[in-house]
């Protein structure tokens, strides 16, 4: 009940954003759970693109669309950090706002890898910043192709993210 009643005080442009990012960030969680990723991130990128140019980034925006898309990616389960990310690329490019989406790895100290995924615009963080920061993830420049297989290397950042893809192994 206190769900609806903090929606009902949200503005009519607030719900419609809200609304809009339920929508995109439960079809981006349907989309990774049954088709592959590389088709999922083929279609991301195609509903990304803005129907008109590219436009001058506006921030204000960018964190309004940021906060819809965590508030829907809080209700919707298994909506992960890479779905929200693919999500707001989607909402976010069709606004006209160009963003980039990275994916890095790390190595929790039991051993485990560990996958995490943020957006980007303008190298400023606007969603799917780690509390602990993301110094530790080795970053992909691109999402892993499928033509990348066991064995072979895949470009890293090290400029920003210290670790290479080699140092996670």
């Amino acid at each position: 009940m206190r769900l609806i009643a903090r929606y009902k005080q949200l503005s009519a442009g607030e719900r419609r954003l809200v609304l809009r990012a339920l929508v995109v960030v439960a079809a981006v969680r349907l989309a990774l759970w049954i088709l592959p990723f590389r088709v999922t991130r083929h279609w991301v990128e195609r509903l990304g693109t803005p129907p008109g140019p590219w436009r001058d980034l506006d921030f204000p925006t960018i964190r309004q669309t940021a906060w819809a898309t965590q508030a829907a990616g809080s209700r919707i389960r298994g909506a992960t950090c890479l779905t929200q990310g693919m999500a707001i690329q989607i909402l976010l490019g069709r606004l006209g706002q160009r963003t980039c989406l990275h994916l890095g790895v790390a190595r929790k100290q039991e051993g485990k890898l560990e996958a995490h995924a943020w957006v980007e615009a303008q190298g400023r963080i606007i969603i799917g910043d780690a509390a602990d920061g993301l110094c530790r993830f080795a970053r992909f420049e691109k999402p892993p192709s499928p033509a990348v297989g066991a064995g072979e290397s895949v470009e890293t950042s090290s400029a920003r993210h210290p670790q290479t893809a080699s140092q996670i192994s």
